[in-house]
């Protein structure tokens, strides 16, 4: 094992250990970019679910509460809804294989879903 004793002079030491340094810096750890990457299309994946739970929600109220437009509205609702989830199901696929294009396409998709079935369910009936 060396020992500091083991140098010859206070210079190459400083050498050695600027050089440590620098390598440090400047080979990055492998996968530091992915981690970021992965918790991003997480962030994204659970704020599109959340927003499918809450489209649910505002659906609901509104079919119980008997304020949807109508039937035909009411079955047009419901199949958006049907359709948000299996695109979050997709979106889970796409954030399972680390494809962070494909989850943000389909996480626009379902936010245009849900806010079109917010919108419309909380519409008075005419």
């Amino acid at each position: 094992m060396m020992r500091i004793q083991d140098f010859s002079n206070k210079s190459n030491l400083i050498t050695l250990f600027l050089f440590w340094v620098v390598l440090t810096m400047v080979i990055p750890v492998p996968g530091f970019g992915e981690d970021h990457k992965k918790e991003n299309a997480y962030a994204r994946t659970t704020e599109a679910r959340i927003a499918v739970e809450k489209a649910w929600d505002t659906y609901h109220d509104g079919a119980l509460g008997g304020t949807l437009q109508s039937p035909k509205a009411q079955t047009k609702l419901e199949m958006n809804l049907h359709k948000s989830r299996a695109l979050l199901a997709e979106a889970y696929d796409a954030e399972d294989r680390g494809d962070i294009k494909t989850v943000d396409k389909l996480v626009y998709k379902i936010m245009q879903i849900t806010t079109s079935v917010i919108t419309e369910s909380q519409e008075p009936k005419k």
